[in-house]
């Protein structure tokens, strides 16, 4: 099915909004919780504009065209030859900024899953191993953008005939296996959230759904190779569908931080409402990373490992009881605790 340039700015210009607002929202949380030095924070705004520098780009070159897409359609003057020439190059800085877009978004989901399964040795080596596959591929993804036609004059020639190299097909395979091979990693790392004990029906849905998520984007990746061989490689209808692939890379890369916070919010003022709370005269405050983190139910071995040493391959030796000095008017007496109150406000599920 062939796309028209309006119908690829459209869809283009309506899947960018909805990323640059997801990541608003997601930056509004950071503000809020005071993390404006940490990474993700960083990321994000890197993330809103890299978004935005291509759909910049998108728009002058759906209206300027293409040298790929006039090897099918001939061209009319010189200045069409002109216009050809400057819409291929920004075609080039497009496909790089998608890339840079795209891993932004496995960064943050990367950061997101480390977090709450650090400690586990095996998630940790895969961790690492993640990382070091994102800046490979990235890298090896922005030379096959521009070197895959040499020179790279070819890119916005059309007579004589630059082959088939214009049509970018090993730039496409690269990224979107490499994307696809990214995904199933982090997927892997994810893995202990669901396998470790046993878990309620609500629970079950809420995990399933974050892995649902990342197949999604999966089989969004896949049909946008299968779409854009049909169509030779329509600029297009690459266009259009990496607009798509964006916006779900970045509502299932944001989706988990901003579902948690608003869940832990919700929870916190719920608290802050009891009566216990109200005679205890405790202040309203934010709640901690882990508080945050833990919306998910993690199980208490993995709680324990953020702050219990010598975690061992995921194997945690439950820590010793605390103890709260407890005051009367005859002597004092050592209460032991199981729990503290903050353990019990992560690990509540209802």
């Amino acid at each position: 099915m062939a796309y028209e340039s309006s119908e690829a700015e459209h869809v283009g210009y309506a899947c960018a909004a909805l990323s640059v607002l997801i990541l608003a929202i997601r930056m509004f949380i950071s503000i809020w919780r005071r993390e404006l030095s940490d990474l993700a924070f960083f990321l994000v705004v890197l993330s809103m504009l890299v978004i935005i520098g291509r759909i910049v780009a998108n728009n002058f070159y759906l209206q300027f065209g293409t040298a790929n897409d006039a090897l099918h359609n001939g061209i009319q003057s010189s200045d069409d030859e002109y216009r050809l020439k400057v819409g291929s190059i920004l075609v080039l800085l497009a496909r790089v900024l998608l890339a840079a877009g795209l891993w932004l978004q496995v960064c943050l989901l990367l950061l997101f899953y480390s977090r709450i399964t650090a400690g586990i040795a095996w998630a940790n080596r895969l961790t690492k191993i993640t990382w070091a596959t994102l800046g490979i591929t990235f890298i090896a993804i922005v030379l096959a953008t521009f070197l895959e036609c040499r020179p790279i004059r070819l890119y916005w020639q059309v007579e004589p005939d630059p082959g088939t190299c214009v049509r970018a097909y090993v730039q496409l395979l690269l990224l979107c296996v490499s994307n696809i091979v990214i995904d199933f990693l982090v997927l892997l790392i994810a893995y202990p959230l669901i396998c470790l004990r046993k878990r309620t029906v609500s629970e079950y849905v809420s995990l399933y759904t974050l892995f649902a998520l990342g197949s999604f984007c999966i089989v969004v990746t896949i049909i946008r190779v299968v779409l854009i061989f049909n169509e030779n490689s329509s600029q297009t209808t690459r266009s259009l569908w990496a607009s798509v692939q964006m916006f779900v890379s970045c509502f299932v890369a944001n989706a988990p931080t901003i579902y948690g916070s608003l869940r832990v919010a919700r929870r916190k003022r719920s608290d802050h409402r009891s009566a216990a709370d109200y005679a205890s005269g405790e202040p309203l405050s934010r709640p901690s990373r882990f508080e945050r983190e833990s919306w998910i139910k993690m199980d208490e071995e993995l709680a324990a490992k953020s702050t219990t040493p010598g975690v061992r391959d995921g194997l945690i030796s439950p820590p010793p009881p605390a103890v709260i000095p407890h005051h009367n008017d005859d002597d004092d007496v050592i209460i032991p605790a199981s729990r503290s109150r903050s353990s019990s406000l992560i690990f509540d599920a209802r």
